[in-house]
């Protein structure tokens, strides 16, 4: 493995059909659905090599097939929808498989570490650089690197949620801090007039909610009007969003069940599919499916912090006091999301000194313990090997506040209420290539000079819940 940016690839303007049609099929196959041709995606990738190495995509589709060098991870679930005594069983069980993963964690950040340290020129990175499937820019590589953040205490924000919860034992117990921090044990009252029994959360069904949060999108043409959303619906997965066919189709993968968080989440995931949706289709394909991480996780985390207004969540249906609990539940979850991720940079920080797996864990139990979380410190490793995400939304918190201080200055506190500020954030939403596509290149177009004229109204004026055809739903076999 090498440290240096690999060298530009000269790419033509387009890309024969049946390659756009290749990364299509292999991001469908990947989520467990069949592409679009009988012919297998890998099969297909083998004898197109030549092509894919010319239009600079060969490390992304062996990404896309699992080529690419393995990263450890458990194989275990972890189950949050069981009842107390059922989570715990379930985290012991993700707990021991990470311990056994250990001793492979460290060998793989350690061959990480020390293949970023062997060059010694100009040009050496970070040794999570490595983990992106094209080169970074240097700006966003400078301000990824600088990203920073003291650990805090969680753990009156864990027992507040506790409480709330009704959760009996320790309020801090590390089985119980995912389901507190998904919002599970977050009580909102239901409707007006409901009874028998503890009413309902006031959140609107997951149908409702994907079509109402596509309804906004497409309200602000974050979403080209052909784009379909395409949504698989699992149990106890995170989501994540897979480009398909851009600009035509995008796949967005979902846990079934709707919890305070899931707004938020998918917001943000709807952030993703608009920067994937907004690529212009006649640009090189490298272009089109190199994202950098900086840009994209502080783009996602500016729609995301919308989901936490009051009028936001208004628009959605959710009534005003349910909406006010909401809100400070997710200004809640940012805090509490940002001091477990200010966790694992101090432990990357903390691990350049550790030349054994035993001295890892034993600085994870140190960073653990300053959280006031009774963090399994092999949970704590096991996250190492995302840190460049991590880092990504560290910095991209910085970004985010960077990029909405430019908006208010310009239009003011409900800078979201003006089309003339969607219009500029699409202009710098659009823009591909190393620079114009980078971090630095979207601040670059929101200071410029003059905003690009804003899109005419939407044709349609129907309420969000008569567009549930606008996304199609998918089952995993």
């Amino acid at each position: 493995m090498t440290a240096v940016h690999p060298a530009p690839v000269q790419v033509p303007v387009s890309a024969p059909a049946h390659i756009e049609d290749l990364l299509a099929d292999l991001q469908l196959e990947r989520a467990g659905l069949r592409g679009r041709s009988t012919v297998p995606a890998a099969e297909r990738a083998r004898q197109a090599t030549d092509e894919l190495a010319d239009l600079g995509l060969s490390r992304f589709v062996a990404e896309l097939l699992g080529e690419s060098a393995p990263v450890p991870a458990p194989r275990a679930v972890l189950d949050l929808e069981a009842d107390d005594e059922g989570r715990r069983a379930s985290y012991e069980t993700w707990c021991a498989e990470a311990r056994e993963l250990t001793g492979e964690v460290w060998r793989w950040l350690t061959e990480r570490r020390r293949a970023a340290g062997a060059s010694r020129d100009l040009d050496e990175l970070p040794w999570w650089c490595g983990e992106s499937a094209f080169p970074l820019p240097r700006d966003s590589v400078r301000r990824l690197a600088a990203a920073t953040a003291p650990v805090p205490d969680l753990s009156e924000t864990a027992e507040a949620w506790a409480r709330s919860a009704g959760l009996r034992g320790r309020a801090t117990a590390e089985y119980n801090w995912r389901w507190l921090l998904l919002g599970k044990g977050l009580r909102v009252k239901g409707p007006a007039g409901s009874s028998g029994g503890e009413p309902p959360p006031a959140l609107p069904p997951l149908n409702e909610l994907i079509t109402r949060l596509v309804g906004e999108a497409r309200r602000h043409g974050l979403l080209p009007p052909g784009h379909r959303v395409r949504v698989l619906r699992r149990p106890n997965t995170p989501s994540m969003v897979m480009p398909v066919r851009l600009p035509g189709s995008s796949l967005l993968s979902l846990p079934t069940a709707v919890t305070p968080v899931t707004v938020q989440y998918l917001q943000h995931e709807l952030a993703h599919l608009a920067e994937h949706a907004s690529r212009p289709a006649g640009a090189p394909p490298a272009d089109r499916w190199t994202f950098d991480p900086l840009r994209s996780e502080g783009w996602a985390l500016l729609l995301e912090q919308l989901a936490g207004s009051t009028a936001f969540l208004a628009r959605l249906g959710i009534d005003e006091e349910t909406a006010a609990v909401l809100a400070r539940f997710l200004a809640e979850e940012e805090h509490f999301s940002r001091g477990l991720m200010a966790a694992d940079l101090a432990l990357d920080g903390d691990l350049a000194g550790c030349r054994t797996a035993a001295e890892a864990l034993e600085a994870a139990s140190a960073v653990a313990a300053g959280t006031g979380l009774r963090w399994a410190p092999e949970l704590l490793l096991l996250r190492q090997t995302r840190v460049l995400h991590w880092r990504s939304y560290v910095a991209g918190y910085a970004w985010r506040d960077t990029v909405r201080t430019e908006l208010v200055a310009r239009f003011g506190d409900h800078w979201a209420e003006r089309e003339e500020a969607w219009a500029l954030l699409r202009d710098a939403l659009g823009r591909t290539g190393p620079v114009a596509g980078s971090a630095a290149g979207f601040l670059t177009t929101l200071t410029a000079s003059s905003a690009p004229a804003p899109l005419g109204r939407p044709e349609s004026q129907e309420p969000y819940a008569s567009r549930v055809h606008e996304h199609e739903e998918a089952r995993s076999r």
